[in-house]
């Protein structure tokens, strides 16, 4: 059920909000209602990761890979996809690591 509520409030606030309601939105969650620490992580993790990878896979494939293939060559990678999966890996870094935060404040105030 976390992982839901955090794809889903995630994806909706990155239309409006800034980027960093990735790393907000695990965290408020996993402050509201946490698990274990191992669960908090992998829940912010993948959620965050997916909705990344889902979005950049429909701005890669809508543009035919112009887009990524350009931004991948500023940072000297090869081609779009791995910047896909760096953008993937860097993102569920952020959301676990947000959804870690949140647990352990929680289990500090209790």
């Amino acid at each position: 059920m976390n992982f839901l509520i955090i794809f889903i409030v995630t994806a909706i606030l990155q239309l409006f909000a800034p980027w960093w309601t990735v790393a907000l939105i695990p965290f408020l969650i996993m402050l509201w209602r946490p698990l274990t620490p191992l669960h908090a992580f992998v829940t912010g993790f993948l959620a965050i990761a997916l909705l990344w990878f889902f979005y950049g896979l429909y701005l890669h494939t809508s543009t035919t890979g112009a887009m990524s293939n350009r931004i991948a060559e500023i940072f000297s990678l090869p081609n779009g996809i791995l910047l896909l999966v760096v953008t993937t890996i860097v993102g569920g870094i952020i959301g676990g690591l947000s959804g870690l935060s949140g647990y352990f404040l929680r289990k500090t105030v209790q």
